[in-house]
């Protein structure tokens, strides 16, 4: 504020170096100051304040004793000479040059220019932000006056000032207006007292602005000592692996790099010094770097100005989650067009930090040139980072099982040997791009750690790996090194001139023959992919190229003809043994030809047989002791010539004798433990041959293909024809006993004998053509094609089979065609409803043949026997109504199985050798049991 002056009397400065006269002058002393005010007496009225203020301002506004030039004595030539300049006119040549050399233009001198630091020269702006910053904020302060609270105090500063605090605060020290909270980790307010914050005003800004910009200054420092506080911390962790060393070291690479961005950022000495206006390009320099650190925060969980150390989220302690965030978040920078040094940071923390998990995953299929011992693949990866494609995840598992199994079926087989090839590692240039997109082997082996002209010129033995070129020191020749200290800036920068040679060649956007992050994966991770797969064939090779007493094909030929009874000759001897189709229970038992222990038992044990129920179709043997199930014992005097006698061997032929020495050690019939349930304990049920199993001991190079999950789904399967073939054999049983003559079923009710005959018709077509079903398009029509492709495969094990990719997808193909098998046969956990129709329909015809054996026997009267007749008669009718319904409900399900069943269409010999499938096979199980829709018919009749 201008304070303005007078006198009547010369004027004499007591004070002259203050103002900027020539030190001649010389004025008199002022005149002492005397109050010229009074306090007026209240008079005794109503005060009016709206009057009293219009007369104050009138007063202000009037005119005092102004300082008046005149009164300066003449011998002020200094002054007097410059008012004559003043109206002497210029030219309009000179006008200019005079005014920027007269300097200090303005007539009016205030107290404020007594300061040391005044300004010299005003500024002629017609803006008041244009003049000098304290000028500017005593205005703006006077002007806009700032609100006072409790909880805050303002304090202006100068931008000089301000900058030589800022300067440690963004290195994350303290400097005298902000010191460090270890304890919370953020910056506070130094001199005040606790929940009192301060509010740096910067001379010649509004609070907005000159908040912001300490604000940066304050989050680049704490984010920077927050980060520099979680390396300390990853490093004095003794349980982290390799790749979370490798991502704190380039975090804390990263880390070391901005400090001297941030040291070697202005302003400088020399620019405080000078005292030079850089407000804006300080604040473009440092917004630079506080986007780099917001990113590195948001990585590290340790964005937020807010945020406490109890609020920190754990870094991710698994190579595939810390990978996977770090991929997250470069991706997501990418995809935003972040800056493209933000990028090139996050992408170098990606590239060393999967250099140790690229190894190890390179490792465990043998890829790479990395030496691994035999043991470090055992332990094969079931869990990738999300960025590995699917394809590579799907590959690489088995390619690991591979790997063990190629190590002990071949040890010396040259894929095992280390290849050549360099180890899998990130590249980002678009050369790079290229050469990978070509199938160029000459890609840099080190990217990223190449220093362009910081190399030194050392001889470098080829024994030495890239990740060891460092130690290379340590062989050198003693006094090589001489006059060079160990620790000269090519030693103690090279991660940072590699950071900054990274951030140089890291491309702003990628090429188009791979634009985004996704394809350049792609291309990193290809070599991956193809040895998996060369290995994984490799391996298939080796298996269909194994000799006859262990190649696939026989083998699955052996569990074909023996677990499915696909071989006529064992089905025949196994049907001998077990079931029985003849119509008198006597003469079965008597019989000299079964298989029986009747002629060592006490006859007493066969009266006993007698009195009680037959169990129709099953062999009488078995029922000698009178338990069920029968003994160990029994079941090996039964079985114990089945197999081998089924296969016929030649005693000229050597080969078929060895072969039948191996299916006898393969091969064998088991007992199951007991159920809880009395199912088998019942031989009139028909699960009553549940109990029996038959066990295959796969040999030890094939337990890969024919593993004992696929084996419980052979003896399903097993189970499930032993059931219907009992019933086939009970129901021929039936036959029988309803043709003889002697004694006549039904001799006496015709009406009963008509619906015998008719119930005897149609369980036995019903059965008929289900095992027919069974063993013509579930078995035959979807294993046949398996084996015959097998075969096929077999043929060309050179070379690579579309089909079979390797071996473990044989024995998922394997596995899907018994699921199918499975299906076809109604036996899969979500085919209850269908599949329990099917049973009951079973257990109706055991029971109506149980019931014509009693009744044959003479054990029951005919009039006794009648209504139970009719009463299966009626329950049979009603489970195959229902099971057409259900049949033809998941045939209507798919458009196309019901196509099927109604257009016609050729064959040829491709199709014969495509399996039928499970759900597509049930609609010829429908044709079979429906064909002219008698039972689709029967049941529209009954709801009506």
């Amino acid at each position: 504020m201008a304070n303005t002056f007078s006198s009547s009397t010369t004027i004499k400065m007591t004070t002259p170096p203050l103002f900027e006269f020539d030190e001649q002058i010389s004025l008199p002393p002022l005149p002492p100051v005397d109050a010229r005010f009074f306090v007026p007496r209240f008079v005794e009225k109503p005060q009016d304040p709206i009057m009293d203020t219009v007369k104050l301002n009138a007063s202000n506004s009037s005119t005092g004793n102004h300082f008046r030039l005149d009164h300066i004595p003449l011998k002020s030539p200094h002054i007097y000479n410059r008012v004559n300049a003043l109206e002497t006119p210029l030219s309009k040549e000179s006008l200019w040059q005079t005014l920027d050399a007269r300097g200090h233009s303005s007539q009016i001198y205030s107290w404020d220019v007594l300061r040391p630091n005044a300004p010299t020269i005003a500024s002629s702006g017609g803006f008041l932000s244009d003049q000098d910053g304290i000028v500017f904020a005593a205005a703006h302060h006077r002007a806009l006056p700032i609100l006072q609270d409790t909880e805050s105090v303002v304090q202006y500063v100068s931008l000089r000032d301000l900058l030589k605090n800022m300067k440690l605060t963004v290195l994350g020290f303290s400097s005298l207006l902000h010191e460090w909270n270890p304890v919370q980790e953020r910056f506070s307010d130094i001199g005040l007292g606790r929940g009192i914050r301060r509010r740096l005003i910067i001379e010649g800004q509004d609070e907005v602005i000159s908040s912001d910009f300490v604000s940066r200054f304050i989050q680049i420092g704490t984010a920077l000592r927050r980060l520099e506080t979680l390396v300390e911390q990853l490093r004095s962790r003794s349980n982290i692996g390799p790749t979370m060393h490798a991502f704190s070291h380039a975090l804390s690479t990263c880390l070391i790099q901005i400090r001297r961005s941030l040291a070697a950022g202005p302003p400088s000495e020399n620019q405080l010094s000078k005292n030079q206006s850089m407000f804006n390009s300080i604040f473009i320099y440092y917004d630079h770097h506080l986007g780099i650190l917001a990113a590195l925060s948001s990585l590290c969980k340790r964005e937020g100005e807010g945020l406490e150390p109890k609020d920190y989220e754990p870094i991710p302690s698994s190579p595939q989650t810390l990978l996977s965030l770090i991929y997250a978040h470069l991706h997501d920078h990418i995809e935003h067009q972040s800056p493209s040094h933000v990028n090139a940071m996050i992408a170098f923390i990606l590239t060393h930090a999967s250099t140790e998990y690229f190894k190890e995953v390179s490792c465990s299929i043998g890829f790479g040139h990395s030496e691994c011992l035999l043991g470090d693949s055992g332990s094969s990866q079931q869990v990738y980072p999300n960025f590995f494609p699917s394809e590579h995840i799907n590959a690489l598992p088995i390619a690991q099982k591979s790997l063990n199994l190629l190590r002990i079926a071949q040890p010396n087989h040259p894929i095992l040997k280390n290849s050549s090839l360099s180890d899998i590692q990130w590249f980002w240039t678009p050369e790079e791009l290229l050469a990978a997109v070509s199938s160029n082997e000459e890609r840099s082996k080190d990217f990223g750690m190449h220093i362009k002209g910081a190399e030194r010129s050392v001889p470098l033995p080829n024994t030495y790996l890239p990740g060891l070129a460092e130690f290379r020191i340590f062989d050198l020749e003693p006094g090589e090194l001489n006059g060079q200290s160990c620790f000269a800036k090519t030693y103690t920068s090279a991660p940072i001139l590699a950071l900054e040679n990274f951030i140089e060649r890291f491309p702003s956007s990628f090429p188009s023959i791979a634009p985004t992050l996704t394809h350049v994966t792609s291309l990193v991770l290809k070599p991956l992919l193809h040895h998996a797969t060369v290995l994984s064939t490799t391996l298939l090779s080796l298996f269909l190229a194994l000799p006859p007493p262990l190649d696939i094909h026989s083998h699955l030929h052996l569990l074909r003809s023996y677990l499915l009874l696909m071989s006529p000759s064992f089905r025949r001897r196994l049907s001998a043994a077990l079931f029985s189709d003849s119509g008198d229970f006597d003469a079965d038992v008597e019989s000299p030809n079964a298989f029986s222990l009747g002629s060592l038992r006490h006859g007493t044990q066969r009266t006993d047989l007698r009195r009680k129920t037959w169990a129709v179709g099953l062999a009488p043997g078995l029922l000698d002791r009178a338990t069920w199930p029968p003994m160990d014992t029994d079941l090996s005097f039964f079985l114990r010539t089945v197999i081998l006698d089924s296969f016929e061997v030649d005693a000229h032929d050597e080969a078929r004798r060895s072969r039948a020495e191996e299916i006898e050690n393969r091969l064998g019939f088991a007992i199951r433990p007991h159920p809880s349930s009395n199912a088998w304990s019942n031989p009139l049920h028909v699960e009553a041959l549940d109990f029996l199993c038959m066990e295959y001991k796969p040999p030890q190079p094939l337990n890969v293909i024919i593993t004992q999950d696929i084996l419980s789904k052979y003896q399903r399967v097993f189970s499930f024809l032993l059931r219907i073939l009992r019933v086939q054999y009970a129901i021929h049983a039936v036959f029988r006993m309803s043709t003889s003559h002697d004694p006549y079923v039904f001799e006496t009710f015709a009406s009963a004998r008509k619906m015998l005959l008719h119930f005897r018709f149609i369980a036995e077509s019903f059965v008929s053509n289900l095992v027919e079903y069974v063993y013509d398009t579930a078995i035959t029509g979807n294993l046949d094609p398996f084996l015959a492709n097998l075969k096929e495969a077999e043929a060309n094990a050179a070379t690579t089979h579309a089909e079979f990719p390797d071996i473990f997808s044989l024995a998922e193909a394997h596995s899907n065609h018994m699921d199918a098998v499975l299906t076809a046969c109604l036996l899969r956990g979500g085919q209850k409803i269908a599949g329990g129709a099917l049973r009951d329909a079973l257990e109706l015809v055991l029971d109506f043949a149980v019931l014509v054996g009693d009744l044959h026997r003479g054990r029951i009267e005919e009039y006794q026997a009648t209504p139970v007749l009719e009463h299966l008669y009626i329950q049979f009718r009603k489970k195959m109504t229902n099971l057409i319904e259900v049949l033809s409900g998941i045939v209507d399900k798919d458009v196309s199985l019901r196509a099927s069943l109604e257009v016609p269409h050729p064959t040829s010999l491709k199709d014969t050798q495509k399996a039928v499938g499970g759900i597509e096979a049930l609609s010829h199980l429908l044709i079979r049991l429906d064909l002219g829709e008698f039972w689709l018919r029967a049941s529209k009749r009954h709801n009506l």
